[in-house]
Formats: structure tokens, C-alpha cells, sequence
């Protein structure tokens, strides 16, 4: 059977200090995804260039992979 799954690069962004994350704080107050691209190449150009674009605003840019399901989450039934 073919994979029902496949990497992606999640780009995102974290807002204010981001050593400190502000542990009694929703979390969606302060990190963003920015967007989801394919390759790792494109996840750390994009990264580069957010934070260059954004530099001195107080947020910092990162990317991360994650499995996309790409017919659904499979069951855990087994």
C-alpha cells in the first residue's frame, strides 16, 4: 500500500522574546504559521528572507516538518 503521507515545512513566526515563551499565555497569541511549503530549501529561503524583511520587529522566524496526511489522518484502530 501506497503512503497516505508527506514532509512538509511549516515557516513560522514567533512574536516578542522568543526564549521566553510566556508559559500562562495562549500560545496562539504569539507564534503565526505563515505558510507550508514542500522542500526544506524553500522553508529556510523563506525564513532568510522573513527575517530580513522583519528584522527589528520584534519577532523571529523558523520553520519545522511535519507530516501531511494526504488522504486523512489514518484510524487508530489498528
Amino acid at each position: 500500500m501506497a503512503r497516505s503521507w508527506k514532509y512538509m515545512n511549516v515557516v513560522f513566526r514567533i512574536d516578542g522574546d522568543a526564549v521566553e515563551l510566556r508559559q500562562r499565555e495562549d500560545p496562539n497569541l504569539f507564534i503565526t504559521i505563515k505558510e507550508i511549503v514542500d522542500t526544506e530549501a524553500e522553508a529556510v529561503a523563506e525564513v532568510k528572507r522573513l527575517d530580513a524583511l522583519n528584522a527589528g520587529k520584534g519577532a523571529r522566524y523558523y520553520f519545522q516538518s511535519a507530516k501531511y496526511f494526504t488522504s486523512g489522518r489514518p484510524s487508530s484502530d489498528g
